[in-house]
């Protein structure tokens, strides 16, 4: 009788949640769907003790919900990393969400860090190319405006973020800073401001940018919707290293913490560097690692726009690495940003 009782009322209270995130959603979406049970024979039996998964469809999006029942500890973020994974892996859907009751501000970024979709009714949803809404710290993103930046509204927060000196510059003035065209520039400017990450005011003839708050609340704001700066990798043989590579990935995140380097060294560079690398005979196409001498990262940006020295800049080699499901490189990059000073 008291078992019975005992799961009676986790039922009631996992209900509760359920009834929790189905009105918060019906809030932010009125064409919200009705929250239906679903049956997960494969899922592992700790999973289905853990959690009660629900189908739903969210703006134009069908969704998966796995609620978190009563009487659980708060997981650590690779740990609901596991669990998103293994909940999609089992139920076939590519978009699955973690309901919550609460969780730490902490576990809640570095869950946006990873990548894993998550509600927690009356307060935060984050539901890439649905919406992002995180009232705790920063102004909401409306519904829709929550798809990645464009690589140069990307190196504007990023540059601000590490090393501020944007504030008040026209867009002339960054389109000779960065190299970028002032066209390509006012775009990117565009876009941050209709996030809601940064403002521009009119000062003669020239349209300024400001950034809303300090680093810390700016790279919370952005994180979001900051994707990895990596378009591809290809394994090369150098026959003399190409001007303004810069060290990367697994290589990069070694000169920052205690993992021994890969035997085959990572570099990033911009596609063009590529392309004129392959023309002028400084680095050849390989079939795999065991004939390069290099694994390159073809960037969506320079990365000597964000980095003077020998190596990428940490936050977007966090960027780079972030969903590398390698416990002991999830671990080193939380040191790393935990070390970084603006932080």
């Amino acid at each position: 009788m008291l078992i019975m009782n005992r799961k009676k009322g986790m039922n009631r209270i996992m209900k509760d949640l359920r009834d929790r995130a189905e009105r918060y959603l019906a809030k932010l979406d009125e064409r919200l769907g009705p929250l239906v049970p679903c049956a997960t024979p494969s899922l592992p039996l700790h999973l289905r003790e853990r959690f009660s998964v629900f189908s739903t469809r969210v703006f134009g999006r069908n969704w998966l919900l796995a609620i978190e029942n009563e009487g659980w500890d708060p997981g650590s973020p690779t740990a609901y990393r596991q669990h998103w994974q293994q909940l999609k892996q089992a139920t076939g859907e590519d978009h699955v969400a973690i309901v919550l009751s609460g969780i730490p501000a902490t576990i809640r970024n570095r869950m946006i860090g990873l990548g894993v979709p998550f509600l927690i009714p009356e307060t935060q949803v984050f539901l890439p190319e649905s919406i992002t809404l995180l009232t705790e710290s920063f102004a909401p993103l409306a519904s829709g405006s929550g798809k990645p930046l464009s690589p140069a509204a990307q190196v504007l927060v990023l540059l601000q973020v590490q090393h501020g000196g944007l504030e008040e510059l026209s867009a002339k003035e960054l389109s000779g800073k960065l190299g970028f065209s002032r066209a390509l520039i006012s775009n990117a400017t565009a876009e941050l401001e209709r996030n809601g990450i940064c403002e521009t005011s009119r000062k003669g003839k020239e349209q300024r940018i400001q950034f809303k708050g300090s680093a810390a609340v700016l790279w919370e704001a952005a994180l979001p919707l900051l994707r990895s700066p990596v378009l591809k990798t290809l394994f090369v043989r150098w026959t003399h290293p190409v001007d303004g590579v810069k060290r990367s990935g697994i290589s990069a995140l070694a000169q920052r913490s205690q993992l021994a380097e890969d035997p085959v060294p990572v570099f990033a560079m911009p596609e063009r560097g590529i392309r004129q690398g392959l023309e002028q005979g400084q680095l050849n196409g390989c079939v795999d690692r065991y004939e390069a001498n290099a694994e390159v990262e073809v960037w969506r940006y320079d990365p000597a726009l964000l980095a003077d020295g020998p190596d990428v800049d940490p936050l977007s080699l966090f960027l780079s690495l972030r969903n590398s499901p390698d416990e002991r490189v999830q671990a080193e990059l939380d040191d790393m940003m935990k070390g970084l000073s603006w932080r």
